[in-house]
């Protein structure tokens, strides 16, 4: 009785407090990731992808093939380029190669073509903006205007033919910075935005409608600016005015601060953005910080995977309304460093891992999201 009485407390109070609609967002897995490079088949995380013509093209990524991350196993990183058959009974073949391994950068589509800002491997963080169109099987990987900056872990959005890349690490420290570049000329170079309010965020969610760019989450290591957090509120750029709005702190179904860090997000409709994933804000807050309140650190990457309560809930923010739906909630959403794409009927989750170090090679197909 008293865990009801709560969870009316918080619907009352929380304008944002998600609800389970108790239907859609159906879920099952349609194949696995290409056996070509060694390692890859293991699965990977932080991958670029997209879909289109019922194709999915998918590049990058990395994993620990050899020794489990647990164990101090090497990070190995991917430049191989696939394009699949369709997208059911998966059969891969590699197209090409991207110039160098490359994870954690933004992903992006432009229709039939796949931007890749920014990311990092084994020698760091990386400045490079790459293009990448499938030209009769064979990929052409075309270089654009690179970054101001080295960026990795940002999050980032496409309204038309201008892209924007948000927050992440920004020569390696935690940034709130916003770059927007139009690809249909990329020769203008780079501009720098009005900065996310508050604290450098990495690895943020971020998605954008054609009149605003929304952000939510992240997470920012101890650093000068104060101790570690991972955040649960964002915000929304108002592209008429050029300026930010802060969104509301959600909650999830028991009332406690919820947070999308590590997640991933699309822009299904006009005016629908679908989230999952991600990672959990107590445990992984207390870990970031190096309180290890809730385990030893040197147990903390052994625990089973559904200890890390990784998010796995498919959630849904109408822009309209600025309210938030929890359409499903399954095992298979439960990752982080995965990977949204949409042909605009169904969403494909790719990839990420279901605990430290732990990647799933599974691609998942998503149906039935949005009703109305």
């Amino acid at each position: 009785m008293k865990n009801i009485f709560r969870k009316i407390f918080y619907i009352a109070l929380a304008p944002l407090f998600v609800a389970c609609s108790g239907g859609g967002g159906n879920a099952y897995i349609i194949g696995t990731m290409p056996n070509v490079e060694d390692g890859y088949a293991l699965g990977v995380s932080a991958c670029y992808a997209a879909t289109y013509d019922g194709r999915i093209m998918l590049a990058g990524g990395c994993n620990f093939p050899e020794t489990p991350a647990a164990e101090g196993g090497a990070k190995r990183y991917y430049k191989g380029i696939y394009l699949s058959n369709g997208t059911d009974n998966l059969q891969w073949e590699q197209i090409g190669e991207l110039p160098q391994p490359s994870a954690y950068g933004v992903s992006l589509q432009c229709g039939n073509r796949l931007i890749i800002a920014g990311g990092m491997n084994s020698d760091g963080a990386h400045s490079a903006v790459y293009m990448l169109s499938d030209e009769d099987g064979v990929c052409s990987v075309k270089e654009l205007t690179p970054l101001p900056c080295t960026i990795d872990n940002a999050a980032g959005a496409i309204v038309g033919s201008r892209i924007y890349i948000v927050g992440g690490n920004a020569d390696g420290c935690a940034s709130s910075r916003v770059f927007t570049l139009d690809i249909s000329a990329p020769e203008s170079g780079w501009l720098e935005m009005a900065p996310f309010p508050g604290r450098g965020r990495v690895q943020p969610v971020c998605a954008a409608t054609e009149n605003a760019l929304y952000v939510w989450g992240g997470f920012t290591p101890n650093d000068s600016t104060g101790s570690a957090k991972v955040h649960c509120d964002g915000a929304k750029f108002e592209f008429a005015n050029g300026m930010w709005k802060p969104l509301p702190t959600m909650y999830d179904e028991g009332g406690d601060p919820f947070t999308l860090s590590g997640g991933t997000a699309v822009l299904y409709t006009p005016c629908h953005i679908v989230i999952t994933g991600g990672v959990n804000r107590a445990i992984f807050e207390d870990a970031i910080s190096g309180t290890y309140y809730y385990i030893p650190q040197k147990e903390y990457m052994l625990q089973s995977e559904g200890w890390y309560r990784f998010n796995d809930r498919l959630l849904v923010f109408d822009t309209r309304s600025e309210q938030w739906e929890i359409v499903a909630r399954n095992s298979l959403f439960a990752r982080a460093g995965a990977l949204l794409a949409t042909d605009g009927e169904n969403l494909l989750y790719i990839g990420g891992e279901l605990k430290p170090g732990i990647r799933t090679p599974e691609i998942v197909s998503i149906e039935d999201v949005v009703s109305y």
